[in-house]
């Protein structure tokens, strides 16, 4: 049967409701280019100038010209909104001022370079994101962005190139366009506009032309440009332009292939998958359920050719419908397929070929602009015999179509037997009426081959025991003839409408039943009060509804595969069944019985996939000689995928109160560091101005004793100053304040402050080390603690090594001691708060060093620790980014 041509295309529907809804948001058109010269900004501002010449409102929020005059011309007459100076590093930069484009509130805004990153202590780290705002702020916005800053092409950018974009935009940003202008150049014209420095000067533009911009590169980026914007076109196409009787121009491919229970099948998947790499489009596979009770056989070949179906790549689809060509031309019609495939099989008799030809014909009729293919399948010893049952229900059939048989023979012998009676009252013509209401009745409870036999039965009785001549099959007038023939004819319609409205209702049973499970499921899972009893009696839910034992597998909180099974499953796999579910968890793919992987396995392992994590494995084995239908496994997939929905939601909650528990003691912490060490900081003071008076006029006796009392303030004082200092580095309100400072004072100030005896540290430094640029105070602290640390675990009077060098803008410490190095696999762990290594010596915090890495972020640099290659002791490698100059600079203070 055709597909009913007045249904309305669900995606036409939402098109126009979005279309009819008034927006306050603005338009964004972007002009996309393949790398930098084609021209996009000066197509932007060519365009800008044809709209200031429409409405007159249009402002220049940023436009970079790099210096071209033709660019520059093209500003002329437009209003220029001044950019916004920040200042960071000591260098003042210039970003776009959306407070002044907002207050100005234009029509349209220019804002180039859509990728761009802003200055720190802008509002938006992104431009993207200015132009997010502006657009919510009902503006419109012209903007310009290369192929190689989508964050989905930076891969393939970097596989093509070699080079790492660090600068990207999201897709989404694009995909929430209005209108994408591709600006296209030839990779030779691009290459002479280099040339002739319209792009890059001078040696930037030779570097360019003998590396990025090179013929290769150039022309895999063009193709890229091309095909993204060929993709937008035709989605664009797909939901937004609608033809005569809602036709879709075929402006690109897209094939369809009808997958059924025959073995053929696998070769029309085949065929499609090799047709569409050679076309370049996407396919894909649909099934069609038709209602009809399906054997087992039949519903496990549906499902492996789907699933050879999508390892190929396909997308997969099951539709329901009256008739498979019902549910094939329905399918063609709402996913837009160009060609649909079928199968042609070798039909040996004349009436096969006869009603393989009458399909095909109504096939191509009810197909409007799409194509058909008969692919002629390859002869196969395996006959196609989708029909096959097993035991049980073929005795169940056979006891059906018995029963149903017995009642038709009993109604045609009722029947005959009244009509002998009353004959002689209403004439045998008015007997054909209770032939034809006999058989009317019969139809509410017979299949399609009773009913034949019914009707059969009927017209054969009508003509032998009462059409004139009598107990003869003559029928001599025209209109008992007639009669005749449309008692069949009424009982075969008849059979066959009511087999059709039984088929109907079974299958809307089903799909009753499936959306009556799936919501009890789903409201176990969301409204139970405890999160481990409703995953019990979701598994106890799932063994009722397939008829099959389960067991569940859950994620632990470290990411990997629980030891023991979840509890309310009834299966208990065995070592090997474990290993299977494993193996399930790691590869994120169902295996085990009837699947193509691991199929000796008892059970099919299912994994519970969401898009943030794997959060466990389900095992499902049915009862012995019983196999999943094709709609059990859909019902079965579709519990999984609630399944996994909660229990991802589960371990997002805990991980949510772990975290705010985990907060809550990190701010009790911190609180409490900071009231003890200021507390602390008042008698410390006191305690070493007194220590120092009574040092002065102390006996003999009394200055050991002093010595002691003030060596342990120091200690103390050491341990208050790191808590302070830790402090301030979590709650972020330590800030580098950069002045230019000389690397030799600051390794004589952090020599003092780590009281080191400068006898002991032996510094390597180059007399020539230029001025650096830097926070002095957050590095001295640091390089103090590093010297202390060193001296703490080195054996007293050992030597201790520090060498200095700036490579490239970077300034490195090495801070080497000769103690007993660090214990293997600590290297990092060293830099955690309050970690003490097992051979460090009493006293201490085990704040130093986790000071100096919070110290070495600040400042944007690193910290690392390593044991010596040669000798005993560690090495620990201080490293920052720093400006330097050679001479004294004029703000030194």
């Amino acid at each position: 049967m055709q597909a009913d041509p007045t249904r309305p295309d669900p995606d036409a529907l939402l098109a126009a409701l979005r279309d009819a809804e008034p927006s306050s948001r603005g338009r964004l058109k972007v002009f996309l280019g393949m790398c930098p010269g084609v021209g996009k900004t000066y197509a932007m501002l060519c365009e800008a100038q044809r709209a200031l010449h429409a409405n007159g409102d249009v402002v220049v929020g940023v436009v970079e010209t790099h210096g071209r005059a033709e660019t520059s011309a093209l500003i002329e007459g437009l209003e220029v909104i001044p950019r916004r100076k920040i200042e960071y590093g000591g260098t003042v930069l210039e970003e776009m001022d959306i407070d002044a484009v907002l207050a100005r509130r234009p029509s349209l805004v220019l804002v180039d370079e859509l990728a761009h990153t802003n200055a720190p202590g802008s509002r938006h780290p992104k431009r993207c994101q200015d132009v997010q705002e502006l657009i919510e702020a009902g503006i419109h916005v012209f903007t310009t962005v290369n192929i190689q800053h989508l964050e989905s092409q930076i891969d393939l950018v970097r596989q093509i190139t070699g080079i790492h974009v660090r600068e990207a935009v999201p897709d989404s940003v694009l995909d929430g366009a209005n209108e994408i202008e591709l600006v296209d150049l030839t990779p030779g014209a691009l290459r002479e506009r280099l040339a002739d420095g319209k792009v890059y000067f001078g040696q930037r533009a030779e570097a360019a032309a003998a590396n990025f911009f090179i013929e290769e590169n150039l022309t895999a980026l063009r193709e890229m440009a091309l095909r993204y914007t060929t993709e937008r076109v035709n989605r664009d196409v797909q939901t937004q332009w609608r033809g005569p009787r809602g036709r879709v121009p075929k402006t690109n491919e897209r094939l369809l292939v009808a997958v059924g229970p025959s073995p053929h099948s696998e070769n029309l998947i085949r065929w499609t998958r090799r047709a569409a790499t050679r076309l370049q489009c996407p396919w894909m596979a649909v099934s069609v359920e038709t209602g009809r009770e399906e054997s087992a056989t039949s519903s496990e070949r549906v499902t492996q050719h789907l699933s050879l179906a999508r390892r190929l790549g396909a997308e997969t689809l099951t539709v329901g419908g009256t008739s498979v060509f019902n549910g094939i031309l329905r399918a063609a019609k709402e996913h837009h397929a160009t060609q649909i495939v079928v199968g042609k099989p070798d039909l040996r008799h004349w009436w096969q070929r006869l009603m393989a030809a009458w399909r095909l014909n109504s096939l191509v009729s009810a197909s409007d602009d799409a194509d058909v293919h008969m692919v002629r399948v390859p002869d196969s010893s395996e006959k196609t015999q989708p029909r096959n049952m097993s035991s049980h229900r073929v005795a169940k059939a056979v006891s059906t179509i018995e029963r149903e048989m017995t009642e038709a023979a009993a109604a045609v012998a009722m029947t005959t037997l009244v009509g002998l009676w009353i004959m002689p009252h209403i004439g045998y013509q008015s007997i054909a009426m209770l032939y034809l209401l006999a058989v009317v009745f019969m139809a509410l409870r017979l299949s399609r081959w009773p009913m034949l036999v019914t009707a059969a039965l009927s017209a054969a009785t009508w003509d032998f025991l009462f059409i004139p001549p009598r107990f003869t099959f003559y029928v001599a007038k025209v209109q008992d003839g007639m009669m005749l023939g449309m008692l069949f004819l009424v009982a075969l319609v008849a059979g066959q409408m009511t087999s059709r409205l039984r088929e109907q209702e079974r299958l809307v049973r089903e799909r009753e039943r499936r959306t009556a499970s799936l919501q009890r499921f789903t409201e176990t899972l969301a409204l139970a009060h405890e999160p481990h009893a409703a995953v019990g009696e979701a598994l106890m839910q799932i063994e009722n509804v397939i008829g099959a034992e389960a067991a569940l597998f859950r994620r632990t909180n470290s990411a990997e595969l629980a030891a023991e099974q979840a509890a309310g499953g009834r299966l208990h796999p065995d070592a090997k069944e474990r290993a299977v579910a494993a193996w399930v968890y790691q590869q994120k793919q169902p295996a085990g019985h009837n699947t193509d992987t691991l199929p000796n396995a008892v059970a099919t392992w299912f994994p519970l996939r969401t898009a943030a994590m794997t959060a466990g494995v389900l095992g499902v084995r049915p009862v012995p000689d019983r196999t999943l239908t094709l709609d059990e496994r859909t019902l079965l997939n579709s519990l999984c995928s609630q399944l996994a929905i909660a229990l991802e939601k589960e371990h997002f909650l805990a991980a949510i109160q772990q975290a705010e528990l985990t907060e809550q003691s990190n701010r009790l912490h911190k609180t409490l560091l900071d009231s003890v060490s200021h507390e602390l900081k008042t008698p410390l003071a006191i305690l070493r101005t007194a220590c120092e008076s009574l040092q002065a006029s102390a006996t003999p006796q009394n200055v050991e004793l002093i010595g002691e009392v003030a060596q342990a303030n120091q200690r103390l004082q050491r341990v208050v100053d790191q808590l302070l200092d830790l402090t301030r580095l979590e709650s972020g309100l330590l800030k580098p304040k950069l002045e230019w400072c000389d690397v030799r004072e600051l390794c004589e100030t952090a020599t003092s402050s780590a009281r080191l005896d400068s006898k002991r540290l032996h510094w390597h430094m180059d007399e020539t080390l230029p001025f650096i640029k830097t926070d002095p105070a957050m590095l001295e602290t640091a390089l103090s603690n590093l010297l202390h640390n060193a001296s703490a675990h080195s054996p007293p009077y050992t030597r201790i090594e520090c060498n200095v060098a700036i490579v490239g803008g970077t300034l490195s410490f090495a801070v080497r001691d000769h103690g007993h190095g660090l214990p293997s696999g600590d290297e990092a762990r060293i830099f955690e708060k309050f970690y003490r290594a097992p051979n460090a010596p009493a006293g201490g915090l085990g704040l130093g060093l986790s000071i100096v890495r919070g110290l070495a972020r600040a400042l944007n640099g690193n910290v690392e620790a390593a044991n010596a290659t040669e000798g005993a002791g560690a090495i620990f490698q201080l490293s920052l980014p720093v400006d330097t100059m050679t001479e004294v600079p004029d703000a030194m203070p």
